[in-house]
C-alpha cells in the first residue's frame, strides 16, 4: 500500500513488558499523544489525542516486526486488544503457544527486544512552518490502524509517504507566493487582448468568405 507509514516509539518512551507465567500478556503502548518525535528527515511530528478515535475497530494484527508470518494476536478474534487513554494507544496480546509467540515472550522478558511499533494511514494531518525553519506534523486523524506491535531492531522509521505529503505541500506554498508576487494584469489590458483575439476571428472569417467568393465565380 502506497501509503502506509509506520512509526516506532522511541526507546526512553517505551513500556512494553510480559505480565503472568502461566498466560503470559504482552503489554505496552504502540504510540503515545503530544510526544515530538526525533528528526525525521527535515520535519518532527507529534500524534495528537483522538487520532485513533474510529479506527480501534478495524481488523488489526499484532505482528512482531511488522512481519505478517510472525503474528501474535487480532483484534478480531480477541487476542489483541486495543484502547486509548491520556498517554496513547496501548494494548495487550494474548501470545500464541507457537515458537514465535513463546520466543517473543522470552525476548521481552530479557528486554532483547525493547521497541513498540504500528502501522498507519493518515486521515488528516496538520503541517506547521516554524520562524527558525523547522516543520513540525500533527497527525490529527488516523485513517486506517493496521498493525501493532513489539519490534526487534527500532529501524529508523519509514517517513516516505509524509515526506510526499510535506514536498506537496512545499509545491503548493511556491505555487501561491508565485501568483502573489506576479504583476496585476490591469482590466484595460485584458480588454485589449479580448478585442484583439475577436479582431483575429473576423479577419479570418473574411479571408474564408472571399475564398468562397471566388470559388463561385
Amino acid at each position: 500500500m502506497s501509503d502506509l507509514e509506520r512509526r516506532i516509539l522511541p526507546v526512553e518512551d517505551v513500556e512494553l513488558r510480559v505480565d503472568g507465567d502461566g498466560n503470559p500478556k504482552i503489554t505496552g503502548y504502540a504510540a503515545k499523544f503530544g510526544k515530538w518525535s526525533e528528526d525525521l528527515g527535515g520535519f518532527r511530528e507529534k500524534i495528537k489525542k483522538g487520532a485513533f478515535d474510529g479506527v480501534l475497530e478495524n481488523d488489526v494484527r499484532a505482528l512482531k516486526n511488522h512481519d505478517p508470518n510472525l503474528l501474535l494476536g487480532r483484534t478480531t478474534s480477541g487476542t489483541l486488544r486495543l484502547g486509548t487513554n491520556s498517554v496513547g494507544l496501548n494494548f495487550e496480546i494474548d501470545p500464541p503457544d507457537t515458537n514465535t509467540g513463546r520466543d517473543t515472550v522470552e525476548e521481552i522478558r530479557r528486554k532483547d527486544i525493547s521497541g513498540c511499533s504500528f502501522a498507519f494511514t493518515t486521515l488528516e494531518d496538520d503541517w506547521k512552518y516554524l520562524e527558525d525553519g523547522k516543520i513540525e506534523r500533527t497527525i490529527v486523524k488516523v485513517g486506517q490502524l493496521f498493525d501493532v506491535g513489539p519490534v526487534t531492531y527500532p529501524a529508523y522509521p519509514d517517513t516516505t509517504v509524509a515526506a510526499r505529503s510535506l514536498d506537496k505541500l512545499k509545491e503548493e506554498m511556491r505555487t501561491n507566493e508565485e501568483a502573489e508576487d506576479a504583476p496585476p494584469v490591469e482590466p484595460d489590458e485584458i480588454d485589449r487582448e479580448r478585442q484583439l483575439e475577436i479582431e483575429k476571428k473576423y479577419r479570418k472569417a473574411g479571408r474564408i468568405i472571399n475564398r468562397n467568393k471566388s470559388a463561385d465565380v
